[in-house]
């Protein structure tokens, strides 16, 4: 069966724990009624709390959506990141992997992630040879791999221009441009550090006139890369428990008292959400006309196959069309 809006489900749970894109937001705006069925949820007494995988903190996140007409104590009562928990562990100083128990220098593939590393004794360093460990930052691509890798042209998207209006930053629906420096640092043996497992983000792109937005590639993807090279990948965020766990935390030290049975994640990807639902013994609810699960639909991949690949019995999801219904 599947319900046609959360609404249809609602008085099943207390505590709401939502996906960001391809749930509420779509890379261009916001879903049909989905502000409209958060901000209900709020005003019945629900907790609603945003979870999302991204490597932006959450002060910036909340007041980037806001400037997108999403506010806090309207339509949500929190909003956490995978950038918030990386952020905890860098002060803490706790990073340690298998093959580096006590790692200090690191090289960034993509942008670089000021604010979480700030003030934490984690240096930067320009090349791999001088570096513990990778992390992943935003797989942007810049003029030197635009220069490097014309043959992908066609698909780079325009993400931020300099002073003189001249593009110098680009979005990529491919990872191609990646290859190399990801080989390398295999070579190398150096352990990698992701804060945002997403594969895919659905991204508008205001620089582009009249474009739709599209799945542009994500941090998760580049940790893929790695982890099918043998490299030793460590992450924060969805499908992973730390996350849930420091979300949990969290709520309980504001004095809500978490009841699974009573508590969902709203998502639209098997392979993260549902999968993150799972860990967390929460009741995954999937949104299979929005977002990730719709386009691999449309593409002509099936639920069950999704499914299958993770190892998670269709029967145990709850079905939606989407957060506002159709």
């Amino acid at each position: 069966m599947i319900y046609n809006s959360l609404n249809d489900i609602a008085d099943r749970f207390d505590v709401f724990l939502f996906d960001a894109y391809g749930v509420f937001w779509e890379g261009n705006g916001f879903y049909k009624n989905s502000r409209e069925t958060m901000e209900n949820l709020v005003k019945k007494g629900k907790i609603v709390v945003v979870i999302s995988n991204t490597t932006a903190l959450g002060p910036d996140i909340r007041q980037s959506y806001a400037k997108r007409g999403l506010f806090e104590h309207k339509e949500y009562n929190y909003m956490i990141t995978s950038g918030d928990l990386l952020r905890s562990h860098l002060v803490a100083g706790d990073l340690s992997f298998k093959s580096c128990s006590e790692p200090l220098k690191y090289y960034v593939i993509g942008l670089p992630h000021y604010k979480a590393f700030a003030n934490t004794k984690y240096l930067q360093v320009e090349t791999p040879e001088e570096a513990d460990f990778v992390y992943c930052g935003v797989p942007f691509v810049f003029p030197s791999d635009v220069a490097a890798y014309p043959q992908y042209a066609d698909l780079y998207w325009p993400v931020h221009q300099d002073e003189n209006g001249k593009i110098d930053i680009w979005d990529t629906l491919t990872e191609k441009p990646f290859e190399k420096i990801v080989n390398k640092a295999v070579e190398l043996n150096l352990p990698v550090l992701n804060a945002n497992p997403d594969f895919t983000a659905r991204e508008g792109h205001p620089l582009v006139p009249n474009s739709e937005s599209v799945f542009v590639v994500r941090n998760g993807t580049i940790a893929e890369m790695f982890r099918q090279r043998g490299a030793e990948v460590y992450e924060f965020g969805k499908p992973h428990a730390n996350i849930y766990d420091y979300t949990f935390h969290l709520l309980e030290n504001e004095g809500i008292r978490i009841n699974k049975k009573r508590t969902c994640m709203i998502g639209d990807t098997v392979r993260t959400d549902v999968k993150g639902a799972m860990v967390a013994g929460v009741a995954p609810v999937l949104c299979v006309k929005t977002g990730v699960t719709a386009e691999d639909i449309a593409n002509g991949e099936s639920l069950e196959n999704l499914c299958n690949s993770e190892k998670i019995d269709i029967k145990q999801i709850i079905k939606i069309n989407a957060v506002g219904g159709l």
